[in-house]
């Protein structure tokens, strides 16, 4: 007879390891994560949301004195006092003779009365967009109404590139307009500046600014009506074949192509610019490179003592001491964790100095294979922790301001036990490149044989990952020039 298992319930006591992600903890791995503007603005947010936290706005002679005499010395009352006998340098600023005209002083002398300051958002300006450029020149056209508004349509629904997004018959449907008013329309767009723009491809683009030019009847004009795929393939031999025309005319033809704009409305379009500020400064002092982090314009916080005093006081209710304590532990977190992503930073870039002495010195010829576990075991840290310090990240260098994580490359090996960056490898391939005979470039196969000669030993499938990492077209298209 089989017995039913037992269900019961009890308790174990089991001792593990185990990582516990603390708000702290969290905090200190997302401030790694951002590069200098981030946490300055997220610094400059922390200071209005926590009243403990206050920015020195000037630095302080230290003092030999007691606590509470400390305390008070960092209060803005202390700070705000001027010294019985001294005068203040502000109070001798004569505000009148710089400010009368912006200063509310209940009467204006004459000279204000008669003039009128434009008012500084006149001043402000921005590149027109592709619409705005393009309906400004409708404005001054004498176009008739019904066809200036599908014109208007026309300019709506245009992309980034100045190319029409819908056919024809789309937009008769969304105008109620003719065939015969869309397509003159269309005319009315396509004659504007930049010249190619409302055209429905590329063709089409090419052939604008051709007519534009007075190439109607050119070779060029041809080769882009009738072998514009051919050409894409660089099948300039065909190309000749069947035009019946010699090669030395379609390379012409071909060159003349190249000089036309695929996409004219990149022109108008205006793109954010990305601002970066370099974290850490390296600079040659007496022969041997200094890292200093830059804090220029970083806000400098401290904890506010009147603040202090108050959590000490009896006349505060309990809920207002819990609200100043929790307080304080942010503040004072919030403060170990940027002095500890400033410390990490420097110790990284003191890394990169002795391992990049050479780069620091000659440039990136001369930049060594490093790897991010390499730092992190030097430092004892991990890394993700490396990872996250050099991402978005940048350092002035005497080379320039460079990302940080661009010191980081894989390398190879030479016979010789040397160490060669990936950098230098493509460097290496770009100046033999440079060096080729552009009647006769080098293929891939060519230029590992020639990487060989300098104990550089790839094959030819790398040869092309690097080259095409570098944007460089193959030895086919190279010999007649890239085209787009």
């Amino acid at each position: 007879m089989n017995r039913r298992p037992s269900l019961r319930q009890s308790l174990d006591i089991r001792l593990s390891q185990r990582l516990a992600l603390t708000p702290s903890l969290l905090q200190k791995i997302e401030l790694l994560q951002l590069n200098k503007l981030e946490l300055q603005a997220m610094l400059n947010q922390e200071l209005v949301e926590n009243p403990i936290l206050e920015e020195v706005l000037e630095p302080e002679a230290p003092s030999e004195t007691n606590e509470d005499e400390r305390a008070a010395e960092e209060s803005p009352a202390a700070e705000d006092s001027v010294r019985e006998g001294e005068k203040d340098s502000f109070e001798e600023i004569d505000f009148r003779y710089f400010f009368d005209e912006y200063l509310d002083t209940g009467y204006k002398n004459r000279e204000v009365e008669d003039t009128e300051k434009p008012s500084f958002e006149t001043f402000l300006t921005r590149s027109p967009s592709l619409e705005e450029h393009l309906n400004w020149q409708l404005g001054l056209s004498d176009t008739p109404g019904p066809i200036a508004e599908v014109a208007r349509q026309i300019i709506g629904n245009l992309n980034e590139d100045g190319y029409l997004l819908m056919n024809l018959e789309e937009l008769c449907q969304v105008t109620g307009c003719t065939t015969q008013e869309a397509e003159e329309a269309l005319k009315v767009v396509q004659s504007m500046d930049p010249i190619g723009v409302g055209a429905r491809d590329l063709r089409e683009c090419l052939l604008l600014q051709l007519e534009n030019l007075n190439l109607q009847e050119s070779l060029a004009c041809r080769i882009v009506r009738e072998h514009l795929s051919l050409l894409e393939g660089h099948k300039l031999k065909e190309i000749a074949a069947r035009t019946s025309a010699a090669f030395e005319e379609v390379v012409h033809a071909v060159e003349c192509i190249r000089r036309l704009i695929p996409k004219p409305g990149l022109k108008y379009n205006n793109q954010k610019t990305n601002y970066v500020e370099p974290e850490v400064t390296i600079a040659k002092v007496d022969d041997e490179f200094v890292v200093m982090v830059n804090d220029e314009g970083m806000p400098q916080l401290r904890l506010n003592a009147n603040y202090k005093k108050l959590l000490k006081s009896n006349g505060v209710t309990g809920e207002t001491k819990s609200f100043l304590r929790e307080k304080f532990r942010s503040a004072v977190d919030l403060l170990r964790s940027v002095n500890q992503r400033k410390q990490t930073i420097y110790k990284v870039c003191v890394c990169i100095v002795n391992r990049q002495k050479d780069f620091l010195e000659n440039g990136f010829s001369h930049l060594h294979p490093m790897l991010i576990k390499d730092v992190a075991g030097e430092l004892g840290v991990h890394s993700s922790t490396i990872s996250r310090v050099v991402t978005n990240k940048y350092v002035n260098t005497p080379q320039g301001v460079i990302e940080l994580r661009k010191f980081f490359t894989m390398g190879l090996e030479k016979p010789d036990g040397e160490g060669l960056s990936i950098v230098q490898v493509k460097l290496k391939i770009k100046e033999l490149l440079e060096k080729e005979n552009k009647s006769k470039p080098y293929s891939d196969n060519q230029l590992g044989q020639l990487l060989r000669r300098d104990n550089i030993f790839i094959n030819r499938r790398t040869v092309a990952k690097y080259r095409e990492q570098m944007q460089i077209p193959g030895s086919r298209e190279r010999k007649v020039g890239y085209l787009f």
